[in-house]
């Protein structure tokens, strides 16, 4: 089963009656993805239940967004309807998405005085994905210093028991944020999840600050990950899921039994991504890839790309994005075909129509029920 049919199993039990589990931090740091910009602020304080009632109304008729939008939308309205989670508290609420900055979190307070701290991990702006890409040279970020702010701001005078977690990008701000707020709220955290989100660089990855958290710290990716090899990383819980391609990022697609995920092992494609981005990240210094992010960031500006969704929509601006990025710099061409060679050699195995479906799931209006309903076990 998935996530979808694991809060259909166990929505009806309260987490006094069922404990927190690992299941639960995926389903909260997936939420985070939810488009609830028109509907909370940062003062807001709204059950989930609230939260959806009003989603309804001001979403009809607006499926189209990336997959992960989609499905935390959808999740939304499922997890309403649930004794788990229709009661569960959502406040100090935070987005900014603009052409420099994505960054969105909250804090869902699912039984008395026991908070999870969701991060948002990269939606459909460009600007969170050069920010993806500047961990590889950059630290702390501005959504790292963010983050930080966030826990010390809200809960270094809270009597709070704290989990702190995300997906893809949000789950490396968990991880930076856990390490890096002061020790009174580090003292409250009791598991931080990063699920299938970058690691870290070597001077974090083998600080004292990362030792002092390493015991709370659990980073969950699928089988057949690419993102959450991105980086320095270990307390790696490898878990099956039911697609074994790119889509396998997607948390939807993590194959549960009863009430955890089902445990696996990297497999060869993930094993060789996982070597090739190392020898990549190493090649070249620090200079050299800022430049090449400024570079990518560059060509974006130039092309008034501001969304991922603009490059498939009925006036897409992909032959613009093309023709500015002939004009870079050959260092800058040879470090992004190396990027690609290294990309599409690890999964040169990947059928045609799986890459169309991967495109057409992720960034299209085509939502796919099964998703939902069907996947295997």
């Amino acid at each position: 089963m998935n996530i979808f049919n694991y809060i259909k199993k166990y929505g009806n039990y309260s987490f006094e009656e069922k404990e927190f589990t690992e299941v639960d931090s995926i389903v909260f740091s997936f939420l985070a993805y939810a488009d609830l910009n028109d509907i909370l602020t940062k003062s807001s304080k709204m059950t989930i239940e609230e939260i959806a009632e009003k989603h309804i109304e001001l979403h009809k008729n607006k499926e189209k967004n990336i997959l992960a939008v989609r499905e935390a939308n959808k999740l939304l309205q499922i997890m309403k309807d649930t004794i788990r989670y229709k009661d569960c508290l959502i406040y100090h609420y935070d987005y900014i998405g603009n052409l420099d900055l994505q960054f969105g979190v909250f804090s869902i307070e699912y039984q008395k005085n026991k908070v999870y701290i969701a991060f948002e991990g990269t939606d459909e702006l460009f600007s969170g994905w050069i920010e993806d890409f500047m961990l590889s040279c950059e630290f702390p970020t501005i959504s790292h210093k963010k983050a930080i702010n966030y826990l010390n701001k809200h809960y270094t005078f809270s009597n709070k028991e704290l989990i702190i977690g995300g997906h893809s990008k949000g789950g490396n701000l968990a991880l930076v944020a856990g390490m890096y707020s002061n020790f009174i709220v580090r003292s409250k955290v009791k598991f931080i999840y990063n699920a299938d989100g970058p690691g870290l660089l070597d001077k974090q990855f083998y600080s004292k600050r990362y030792r002092t958290i390493s015991n709370k710290y659990i980073h969950i990716i699928p089988e057949s990950s690419y993102v959450g090899l991105f980086l320095n990383h270990d307390h790696d819980k490898i878990v099956k899921a039911s697609n074994k391609g790119i889509l396998s990022h997607a948390a939807s697609y993590w194959v549960i039994e009863d009430d955890h995920f089902v445990d696996s092992t990297l497999n060869p494609m993930s094993q060789k991504l996982d070597i090739k981005f190392k020898e990549w990240l190493n090649k070249y210094n620090d200079e050299d890839k800022f430049n090449f992010v400024s570079n990518l960031d560059m060509i974006l500006r130039r092309a008034n790309v501001s969304s991922a969704l603009e490059l498939v929509s009925k006036d897409s601006k992909l032959f613009v994005l093309l023709k500015e990025a002939n004009d870079i710099d050959e260092e800058t061409k040879k470090q992004l075909n190396e990027l690609l060679t290294i990309i599409i050699d690890c999964f040169k195995a990947t059928k045609k129509e799986e890459i169309m479906g991967f495109i057409n799931k992720v960034f299209k209006n085509k939502h796919n029920e099964e998703n939902y309903e069907n996947i295997n076990d």
